[in-house]
């Protein structure tokens, strides 16, 4: 009988994204011989499929009425549907009885049946912050007593405004920044960036014909309407072929863009298996999102040695690259702005080569095996503890 003890890992979205990759990127980097994976998903065919399901031979199981339970974000009927998650994710811990631990990787707020489970249990609860949370008394409690909380940099903001919130509500003292920042520097915190594993790696891209490429979901605050507008306008004076792949989400109350449009020059692809091919084909990407926490997708462009576009919102690659060094800035949401930077590095070809090969440098900085190493160790290491005191 396999003793080894189960870590559970609870994913009610319904389409793929960065958060998601990353997720299963990073638990590729644990070692399979000294635990399991559980996986309660409602997309169950990206996790067969993904390295982390290789190399694990994981139990991926279809998380059930998650249609049903992930329509309201406050409110009676979300503590309903939360409830009702709960009891499905105890119905699985009963069936796979040597859970030692819980993974969210959605943000507090969707992984609140966690939360409770811990708090019928006592299991621990290990919480993977993707993207900034919502100012929520709730999620501030989720934050508070999650057993560790690893995140990315330009979340910590929003963390311990969240944190603060609940301290707020519950002491009713005024002096809750210092407890939110005590919490955020604990030993159970941890700011970590995302990488791309060695079987992901880009293929590279071809440096030849300006191609320009976009890869996102449709997601309003992805932009792809900015992106749009924008190429239509550059067409006026030069014609630019694009690559557009796009993700249709799903079960979601959150604003969408109608996808494909006419455009000229245009291929549009809808969730491409062969993505890296489509990407290998162009080398010139575009991110249109708004304040984008990570940017998993700037990564890999950088990694296939494309000239990245980026929006000068000081976000995370904002921060992290030079214009015309290594990328190519413009103004976000500024059509014209975008505009101007398609025509630039499509006819300076030697302004958009320095940057491919500047931007592949810095991509050689973010292998999963180093960025993910003390996530894996810290799984490793609590899922073996908690075994031993069972």
């Amino acid at each position: 009988m396999d003793k080894r003890p189960v870590t559970l890992i609870y994913d009610p979205i319904m389409f793929k994204g960065g958060s998601k990759v990353a997720t299963s990127d990073a638990l590729a980097q644990c070692n399979p011989q000294t635990q399991r994976f559980i996986v309660l998903t409602a997309d169950k065919q990206y996790w067969q499929k993904s390295e982390f399901h290789q190399l694990h031979d994981a139990k991926i199981c279809s998380l059930p009425l998650c249609k049903w339970t992930s329509q309201h974000h406050n409110g009676l009927l979300y503590w309903f549907e939360q409830l009702i998650a709960t009891v499905v994710v105890l119905f699985f811990m009963v069936r796979f009885y040597q859970t030692s631990q819980l993974l969210g990787a959605s943000g507090p707020g969707i992984d609140m049946p966690l939360y409770l489970v811990k708090k019928l249990t006592g299991k621990r609860v290990i919480q993977w912050v993707h993207g900034n949370v919502g100012l929520s008394r709730s999620i501030g409690y989720c934050l508070v007593n999650a057993d560790a909380v690893f995140f990315l940099p330009s979340t910590k903001r929003s963390i311990q405004n969240a944190i603060e919130q609940y301290f707020w509500s519950s002491l009713n003292t005024g002096d809750v920044g210092a407890l939110s920042e005590l919490f955020i520097q604990s030993e159970n915190y941890f700011e970590t960036v995302n990488g791309i594993t060695e079987s992901r790696w880009p293929t590279p891209c071809q440096r030849d014909i300006p191609v320009g490429f976009w890869a996102a979901s449709l997601l309003k605050w992805k932009g792809i309407d900015t992106l749009i507008d924008a190429v239509k306008l550059a067409h006026t004076l030069h014609p630019l072929p694009f690559n557009i792949c796009y993700i249709q989400p799903q079960n979601t109350n959150m604003p969408v863009s109608n996808a494909p449009v006419e455009l000229p020059h245009t291929q549009w692809h809808q969730d491409p298996i062969d993505l890296d091919e489509v990407r290998r084909q162009s080398n010139i990407f575009v991110s249109t999102s708004h304040n984008e926490p990570f940017g998993l997708s700037i990564l890999e462009a950088l990694a296939a040695g494309m000239c990245v576009l980026i929006p000068s919102d000081n976000a995370y690659w904002d921060q992290v690259l030079t214009h015309n060094e290594n990328c190519v800035k413009y103004q976000p949401n500024d059509v014209d702005s975008l505009c101007d930077a398609l025509l630039y590095v499509f006819n300076d070809k030697q302004a958009m080569q320095r940057c491919c090969q500047n931007g592949l440098d810095i991509a050689q900085q973010y292998k999963a095996s180093v960025r993910y190493d003390t996530f894996a160790r810290y799984l490793c290491r609590h899922s073996a503890t908690v075994e031993q005191h069972a």
